[in-house]
């Protein structure tokens, strides 16, 4: 036995004193020196040292693409059978990886219940999950790791982690689960030039790998162009195949190469390899129009800028590339969606890209970009300023707080976190003679806020964040009858309601038609913004409520983009943020610098986006309105450019200057500016960019002959990655020295996602470098046979490990180890039975009367020191009151005539 506190046994002295000085009657000296015993005991934690094979067991989740089918039922089999299986002072954990290692359950902690990371993820980072493992594993208990995985890793070598598991005693076990590989037909690799000049001609080489004897077609596509296609019979082995084309202009160049087999192949993700090829020269500029019926693409040419057009790309960094400047031509923000806004901004500020905006109805804050990623690199703002208001509001915001709205939206909010951000985002809009209501809506309707002016309401914006989820399904009908209620109150002539539902439980719609159409009659409008897609069960009804409500309709699956929305509508209802007025305008010498030309004199439009210039962007032209706002604005948003022009280029609200005859002339200059001109490198210099084993070296070649150091300090490597229409993770290296003469930066790439990386040169400018990409996932790479099982073995026998075919046998092979099995609480449980039988024999000597016979006198007790003595009257004693006399010899069979006596004293006591 061993004692955990043993600090506590100190109080042994104080207490016996204690128990000295206040002695307790004879028969409860034993029952209470027992009780204060066990609770010095349990102080002091008095332990016994245990064999036990108890531990901790975690299992380790492969969810890489390269797992088989089956790979997310097995594991969450392995996961249960840990749990069902394990002893009862034994505790199970749970991590998952792919792209990154996440903890699925803790050790100790609730119950797994299943993975929240998805399967087929595009790397395996094997070295970190075993890390989060071992981190997961207390050092002062026994405990193993159970890796299911197909033994296939990328990123960091898990080596070294197998000797920290060593190290600790951790032995590591594996399952292996791999799919079938026998019969794959793959891409090896393919070899092609980084960059190339405007129409140069160069060879592309490919490698293609088959088990045996097939025949196979072949099929090269750059972009939707075909450049080669036909039959190739590979014989066993490698095959090399070559290909030929030309650079038709500057930008980058996407290729895709397919083999399609006759039979169904075990891998067919490795069938299909995409490659870059960047194109040095002038690229053309992108325009992205709002409406197929623009005419702006023309005007642009007829200033002799080289123009594509397009209304919904795929937005990519490899399409970012291909062009000198990007111009949005009154486009709604959800045509980009925010992954493209994010990509375009990081495309901008990271690697000197070039963009223009121009106005419109759908533009700016009309068009949704206020709150939008692209809104902070724009040089104009777009906030709803009071003294720019034309007339009072009245908005009752509906927001659905049904079952579905408790989801996590991440960051550790959940979807009615952010449905009330949006509603707070309408109160931070409006003015305070504005009037707002809010009502939360599920199965009836409750009334968070009535509609009452602004002004005051200083608990309006806790109230709208305090309304939580309470379960079952939002009654449509019941909201909006609810709402229309309250604005017939209402004291502004502009008056609209906000429906927030779920696109897919939005439930009870009842006479709708009927309700809107006297809510048309009354003035009032509707806008729907469902959670969801266009496709779900109710987004039908969501969309004719709009269109009947006479308002917008919006859809969005990231519960994020909900403050955004709701502001956009704001902005619409307010109608101050388009002015639909013939405005005149006026330049200021700044307009030189962009033109190169002067214009001193331009036409009027007939309508622009009211917005504020920003702190450090420069003014170009003016309106000469009682607002003076800019219509021309440029700046430098980190290291690229960006123009905003607030007047609509083309449409009914250009006004005199779309007819203008040099309106060409104006237009192409202000996009000619923001594209700039990419200098080159200096002759001394000469840059190169490789993708080799799955890394992108990026070397920097100076002139072995130069006669002085030409860097005042090493280049940095800015790299965007991304996949497309997503936001771009930023990474930022330091060249180093390789040879006196080459400095050299490796970017390791990962799953599908194209690099584009901008070499920084002090006092030299930057200098963007063609994107790159993986052929395929390396999950798809082919590989060795046994090559994964190899890997697992090798960690295995590094710490003793084995495979496991049996899970549940693991608990029999967790090392033993001494512990100490704590008797705190046997031992409090002990003094509180003592503490029960004391207070009997206080009620009751029973326990006197059952240990002594009869005919033993007792001596009277002394009184206890620490009660003083009481003087009171003599009482008169009746022959009842006095104890009867003890005979002198009581028969020791006499036990029933003992309790009987007892119970008669205990009764005087009482």
């Amino acid at each position: 036995m061993t004692f955990l506190e043993p600090l506590w046994l100190t109080l042994f002295i104080p207490l016996a004193a204690a128990l000295w000085l206040w002695r307790p009657a004879r028969s409860l000296v034993a029952i209470r020196i027992a009780i204060l015993l066990c609770l010095l005991l349990a102080l002091a934690g008095l332990a016994v040292k245990l064999q036990s094979r108890a531990g901790v067991v975690v299992l380790v989740a492969d969810r890489s693409l390269s797992m088989p089918a089956n790979a997310d039922a097995l594991e969450r089999e392995l996961a249960t059978t840990l749990e069902d299986s394990r002893r009862s002072a034994s505790q199970v954990g749970v991590v998952s990886f792919g792209e990154q290692a996440r903890i699925e359950a803790m050790p100790g902690g609730a119950r797994f219940s299943g993975f929240e990371m998805r399967s087929a993820q595009d790397a395996s980072e094997l070295h970190g999950a075993l890390d989060t493992a071992l981190s997961l594993i207390p050092r002062d208990a026994p405990g193993r790791i159970v890796v299911v995985s197909d033994g296939r890793w990328t990123g960091r070598d898990p080596s070294p982690l197998a000797l920290q598991a060593a190290a600790r005693g951790v032995a590591i076990d594996y399952r292996l689960a791999s799919r079938g590989t026998a019969g794959d037909v793959a891409i090896e690799r393919v070899d092609a030039p980084d960059s190339v000049s405007p129409g140069e001609s160069f060879a592309v080489a490919a490698w293609l790998e088959a088990p045996h004897d097939t025949a196979v077609t072949v099929t090269l596509q750059r972009g939707a162009s075909v450049i080669a296609s036909g039959k190739q019979r590979l014989p066993g082995g490698t095959t090399r195949l070559a290909f030929r084309d030309r650079a038709p202009r500057g930008g980058t160049l996407a290729y895709k190469l397919t083999v399609t087999t006759a039979e169904p192949d075990p891998v067919a993700e490795n069938n299909a390899a995409r490659f870059l090829v960047g194109v040095d020269g002038p690229k053309p500029v992108l325009l992205v129009a709002g409406s197929r019926a623009s005419r702006f693409a023309s005007v642009l040419e007829a200033g002799g800028l080289v123009v594509e057009t397009k209304t919904a790309p795929e937005w990519s960094l490899e399409l970012l590339a291909n062009y000198s400047a990007v111009v949005l031509e009154n486009l709604p923000a959800e045509e980009l969606g925010t992954g493209a806004m994010s990509m375009l901004a990081s495309w901008v500020t990271e690697s000197g890209g070039a963009l223009m905006m121009t106005g419109g109805e759908s533009a700016f804050a009309s068009g949704g970009y206020f709150g939008s990623p692209l809104e902070p690199i724009l040089p104009v703002s777009m906030e709803l300023r009071r003294e720019h208001r034309k007339l009072n509001m009245a908005i009752v915001v509906a927001l659905d707080r049904s079952g579905s709205m408790s989801m996590p939206a991440g960051g550790g909010k959940v979807k009615m976190d952010l449905a009330n951000a949006g509603a707070a985002q309408v109160l931070e809009l409006l003015a305070p003679q504005d009037e707002l209501g809010v009502v939360a809506v599920d199965s009836s309707s409750h009334i968070i806020a009535d509609l009452d002016p602004i002004e005051g309401r200083k608990d309006l914006r806790s109230r709208i964040l305090g309304i939580e989820s309470m379960g079952g399904g939002i009654f449509v009908y019941e909201a909006l009858a609810t709402a229309s209620r309250m604005l017939l109150t209402a004291k502004a002539q502009t008056r609209h309601i906000i429906l927030f539902a779920d696109a897919a439980d939005a439930e009870e719609p009842g006479q709708y038609v009927a309700l809107l159409e006297k809510c048309r009659k009354a003035n009032i409008t509707v806008t729907v913004i469902g959670l969801g897609e266009k496709t779900d069960v109710d987004a039908p009804l969501l969309r004719d409520i709009a269109a009947r409500g006479g308002g917008r309709i919006f859809f969005t699956n990231n519960a994020n983009e909900l403050p955004r929305l709701f502001a956009q509508d704001t902005f619409i209802v307010a109608r101050s943020t388009f002015v639909e007025e013939d405005t005149g305008l006026q330049t200021t010498p700044a307009l030189y610098s962009l033109a190169g030309r002067p214009f001193n004199t331009l036409p009027s439009i007939g309508g622009y986006n009211l917005s504020y210039l920003r702190d450090g962007a420069t003014p170009a032209v003016v309106t000469t309105d009682e607002y003076r706002a800019p219509v021309v604005a440029s700046w430098h948003a980190g290291a690229g450019r960006v123009l905003v022009y607030t007047g609509e280029v083309d449409g009914a609200h250009s006004g005199a200057l779309a007819r203008w005859p040099e309106a060409g002339g104006f237009h192409a200059s202000l996009v000619r500016w923001v594209a700039g001109t990419r200098s080159p490198l200096p002759d001394s210099m000469l840059a190169t960019q490789r993708v080799e084993n799955g890394v992108a070296r990026i070397e920097l070649e100076l002139d072995p002959e130069r006669a002085a150091a030409p860097l005042a300090r090493m280049p940095r490597v800015t790299t965007l990655a991304a996949t497309a229409g997503t936001a771009p993770v930023v990474t930022r290296h330091e060249m180093t020295w390789r040879t006196p003469d080459v400095l050299t930066v490796e970017i390791p790439l990962e799953g599908s996602a194209t690099y584009l990386s901008t070499l920084e040169l002090p006092g030299a400018g930057r200098v963007t470098l063609a994107p790159v990409a993986l052929p395929y996932s390396p999950e798809a790479a082919p590989a060795a046979a046994g090559e994964g099982r190899k890997a697992l073995e090798r960690l295995a026998r590094a710490t003793g490990g084995r495979e496991r075919v049996d899970v549940r046998a693991v608990w029999n092979d967790v090392p033993e180890q001494e512990r100490h099995v704590p008797l705190r609480n046997w031992l409090v449980l002990t003094a509180l039975v003592l503490l029960l039988v004391e207070v009997l024999e206080r009620r009751t000597a029973i326990l006197s009367a059952m240990a002594l016979p009869k005919w033993v006198k007792l001596p009277a007790l002394p009184a206890m020191r620490r009660r003083r003595a009481v003087k009171t009257a003599p009482r008169p004693t009746t022959p009842a009151d006095e104890p009867p006399p003890a005979p002198a010899v009581q028969p020791p069979d006499a036990l029933v005539d003992a309790l009987r006596q007892a119970g008669k004293r205990a009764s005087r006591k009482t």
